[in-house]
């Protein structure tokens, strides 16, 4: 690159010069005698104090550093030109003093020409390699952060899930060893599922379908639970263990004293949307469980929203004297794995 662009440079600034002589031979070649000192010029300007000073903040020592290498390097250049370009090529030309003004500013004003392409190309270059570390930076952070989201969700799950079987055999249900089924099904989608970064949403699905057989097993008549799936997707994908929360919170908080309740779960699917509606009934002391409802499930839940879904995601939570309802309308649109 840097080959290209000293010949670019030399070819135009010798047409430009030879314009009022119209000797271009004699042009390109006194350019060809100075090009030396602007390579070192700029070579030492862009590869040594630009990364040393500049892109280290040390603003004012670079400005004093650049100031004195181009007042230095042009003092060089006036040396050439007087000792070797007027000497032996441009006879006719009249020797100017080395500390001539009008002509050491027109050496200046060449460098600083020079020099400011391969400065502006090697600051894009930084700025760019900058914005891709922070970047990395941030993708990793927010790796590392829904991890954790993750591996605080699995424990909290699988204590609900397991309660639900003591208290099965606590009562030595016949159902047990069907809710043991259905533990390993839920098992073996946390082992297998939940650490990718997308699922089909059909997985996400069936998984939704067995923590709600589950659900029934373990409470029977007492929880009503009605479950409709509407369209279908199957390019779709999803973040794994993302609606399962907002279920989880509605079995954990739909009860009353009576030991009775329901939960209504609506997921419509379609090529560009999901939306999942939840409404499930009260328990008669959801004051004193309010926070439940803020609880590691749903904060983790929203949190990944933000952090997955920015702007293609709406979260509505509402709460009455009888019932509490969530609605999740998720883009899914160009989701990839």
């Amino acid at each position: 690159m840097y080959s290209l662009y000293w010949l670019g440079y030399i070819l135009l600034f010798s047409v430009i010069q030879s314009i009022p002589t119209g000797d271009f031979i004699t042009v390109l070649r006194n350019e060809c005698y100075s090009l030396l000192p602007k390579i070192i010029f700029v070579t030492i300007v862009v590869e040594l104090m630009m990364p040393r000073l500049l892109f280290k903040k040390k603003y004012v020592m670079f400005a004093f550093a650049y100031i004195g290498m181009i007042l230095f390097f042009a003092f060089v250049q006036r040396i050439i030109d007087n000792y070797i370009i007027i000497r032996y090529y441009l006879t006719f030309w009249k020797t100017e003093s080395l500390f001539a003004v009008p002509v050491y500013l027109y050496n200046i004003s060449k460098l600083q020409f020079v020099v400011s392409i391969p400065v502006a190309c090697r600051l894009f270059y930084y700025l760019a390699e900058e914005k891709n570390k922070v970047q990395a930076v941030m993708s990793e952070k927010l790796q590392a952060e829904l991890s954790a989201l993750r591996n605080q969700f699995h424990p909290h799950f699988l204590f609900n899930v397991l309660n639900g079987l003591y208290s099965k055999i606590l009562n030595q249900s016949n159902d047990s060893a069907e809710i043991v089924l259905k533990i390993s099904d839920l098992l073996r989608f946390s082992l297998y599922e939940a650490d990718r970064k997308n699922i089909p949403l059909s997985s996400e699905i069936d998984h939704l379908t067995n923590y709600i057989a589950l659900q029934r097993l373990r409470f029977g008549h007492d929880l009503q639970i009605s479950f409709s799936v509407y369209g279908e997707n199957k390019d779709a994908v999803i973040e794994p263990f993302l609606i399962l929360p907002f279920i989880e919170n509605s079995c954990k908080h739909c009860l009353n004293e009576t030991n009775q309740g329901w939960i209504t779960i609506a997921i419509t699917v379609n090529e560009e949307w999901l939306v999942v509606k939840i409404e499930n009934s009260l328990s008669d002391n959801i004051d004193s469980k309010i926070k439940s409802a803020e609880g590691i499930g749903l904060v983790n839940v929203k949190r990944r929203l933000d952090l997955l879904y920015p702007h293609r995601h709406v979260l509505q939570i509402k709460r009455d004297d009888s019932s509490f309802f969530v609605s999740l309308k998720l883009k899914i649109k160009d989701d990839k794995n």
